[in-house]
């Protein structure tokens, strides 16, 4: 029994704990502080000088780049929203457009969606009151993680017709 009044105090204990934790946090919110500061977003991934050459006549990728170079231009929450709608339209363009031959593929394709999310997630923590430097630090780590994509693909000197004829 008394194994059992213990372990029963314990866990009230760190319930309690928990929802002091929970309020913190509301009552941050509710004060009206921004919850959003551009200097703790992840620093965007350099590109290859290679594909630097290609993607600078990319005119819809030059129009997405100069847009998420907004996210670090952001002041506050209605900066980041004015600039989270130019983020998805020139995602929408940069879907829509002719990729460079070497970039048209599936990788690039699919990360690009992944931006679109995280995108979209960051628009939504705005809309909804929630903390926005989570979703804006994964989105813009969703953009790196497409500029990486385009320096694997120059890198790669791997020829897959010359694996597939060999089978």
């Amino acid at each position: 029994m008394k194994r059992f009044s213990l372990f029963f105090i314990l866990i009230f204990t760190f319930i309690s704990c928990n929802q002091t934790k929970k309020e913190a946090v509301k009552e941050e919110l509710v004060a009206g502080k921004i919850t959003f500061n551009a200097k703790k977003l992840p620093k965007k991934n350099k590109l290859d000088p290679k594909v630097v050459t290609v993607l600078e006549n990319w005119q819809e990728y030059k129009n997405f780049n100069t847009a998420i170079d907004g996210m670090y231009k952001a002041e506050n929450d209605e900066d980041l929203r004015l600039t989270l709608d130019q983020i998805i339209e020139a995602q929408k363009k940069l879907e829509a457009s002719t990729y460079p031959e070497e970039y048209n593929k599936p990788h690039i394709k699919s990360r690009l969606t992944v931006i679109k999310t995280y995108t979209l997630k960051t628009k939504a923590a705005i809309e909804y009151s929630l903390v926005i430097l989570e979703p804006a630090s994964e989105m813009i780590d969703a953009y790196n993680n497409f500029r990486n994509q385009f320096n694997i693909i120059a890198n790669n000197t791997l020829d897959t017709n010359l694996i597939l004829q060999n089978e």
